[in-house]
């Protein structure tokens, strides 16, 4: 009775002093992930007995086994000893427990995103059952938490983003370990597709934003650590989205798109077609009494005459919408380098050969065209891309009185 008295107050200071800064004790017998956790407790216990100084040697390892078997239920020790300074207690399950089997519970996601799942946790189960070893059912009731420690041990590297929640069921056959996955915030809660182009208009490209939309919905509601483990899968399938589309498909555009998960995902594409190059605006004039707003057109067809050299055939057609007079030109155009163009054109009506530059400076940068015609006259512009669609510029022609104007733009 007095054993037990003390095994009582010993297990107390062991709950509250799980530390013991000195006296170690040896578990054999338990599983491994387990066996640390089994080891502070039981020093605890230990150095609370040698503190004591009542006991003699066996008796101080009998109060230590007795212990150790009413805190760690569901084993027993079989045997208990000194290997140097250290006490060793050496443990079996009470019962022997049938095999433990595991089941994975996968969340209900929309494919493809529910394949990558699987990809993740295949062969997770078996790895998860051979880390539970002989683990009696009723050593449940003090080593969960370390059980659940161990399983998101297991899951993390795999599923980044996804707790795992356990759920132990006894059956006939032996007990069962479901593991069902939740997701943690933060969560991607919307995507933004942004499609750029230098060969595609406006008005083309919102239709793939759409297409964009639809096929990353999957991935919306999902945790951005996971999301991000998977960005690369991401932009393949937005890019082969993309390139089932009769647009890109017709032209022959090559796609390449950059995903940054995020709770406010951005999906950026490319889409560049090496064979068409077309483009629409808008554009309306500031400061001049001789210019109207006007609408054009751009479609060309490229080729490369020389390895290097992008080299393109081309059309432009300008509406003035005051007496909808119609502008023609002509030409061919190449890029030395990258982001300069240089070309010759024929424009209508007239019959007047102009030679052409541009210099491109992309979203967010300046820019600078200018023609130059047999007769010497001028026409030339300076300007600066707002965004994927608008642009202003100063805009100069040498024919008209008012030489020297402001230029809006919009792309469609």
């Amino acid at each position: 009775m007095i054993l037990r008295a003390v095994a009582v107050l010993v297990l107390a200071a062991a709950l509250l002093f799980p530390d013991p800064g000195g006296a170690a004790v040896v578990i054999e017998g338990a599983p491994l992930w387990l066996r640390k956790r089994m080891e502070r407790s039981a020093a605890t216990v230990w150095a609370e007995i040698r503190q004591d100084g009542s006991s003699s040697a066996s008796d101080g390892l009998r109060l230590l086994s007795l212990v150790a078997e009413r805190v760690f239920a569901g084993y027993s020790v079989v045997d208990s000893f000194y290997r140097g300074e250290d006490a060793v207690l050496r443990l079996r399950p009470v019962e022997r427990t049938a095999s433990w089997r595991v089941e994975i519970f996968q969340p209900q996601l929309a494919s493809p995103v529910g394949g990558w799942f699987r990809e993740d946790v295949s062969g997770l189960g078996e790895k998860i059952r051979t880390h539970l070893g002989d683990l009696p059912v009723d050593a449940l009731s003090w080593a969960d938490t370390p059980l659940k420690e161990l399983i998101d041990t297991l899951c993390s590297p795999r599923l980044p983003g996804w707790s795992a929640s356990l759920l132990v069921r006894l059956e006939q056959e032996g007990p069962i370990l479901r593991v069902s996955f939740i997701p943690r915030p933060p969560f991607v809660l919307a995507v933004v597709p942004r499609v750029s182009s230098d060969t595609l208009p406006v008005m083309l490209r919102s239709d793939l934003n759409e297409n964009i939309l639809r096929t990353l919905s999957p991935v919306v509601g999902l945790p951005i650590e996971w999301v991000s483990a998977h960005s690369e899968k991401v932009e393949e399938m937005a890019a082969e989205s993309l390139r089932q589309t009769n647009i890109v498909g017709n032209t022959r555009s090559v796609v390449d798109v950059s995903f940054k998960p995020a709770q406010i995902a951005t999906a950026d594409a490319f889409v560049d077609s090496p064979k068409y190059s077309v483009r629409a605006w808008v554009a309306a004039y500031a400061g001049s009494d001789t210019k109207y707003p006007e609408i054009g057109l751009h479609a060309g067809r490229k080729f490369l005459p020389v390895s290097g050299w992008d080299m393109e055939l081309y059309g432009e057609w300008i509406l003035t919408a005051n007496d909808f007079t119609l502008e023609s030109r002509w030409g061919i155009r190449w890029s030395p380098w990258k982001n300069v163009l240089a070309g010759v054109e024929q424009a209508y009506p007239g019959n007047v050969t102009w030679y052409r530059l541009w210099i491109e400076g992309g979203v967010r940068a300046p820019y600078l065209w200018w023609r130059v015609s047999e007769d010497g006259d001028h026409h030339a512009g300076a300007g600066y891309r707002l965004n994927r669609r608008i642009s202003l510029e100063i805009y100069y022609d040498g024919r008209d009185d008012d030489k020297i104007s402001i230029r809006a733009l919009s792309d469609l």
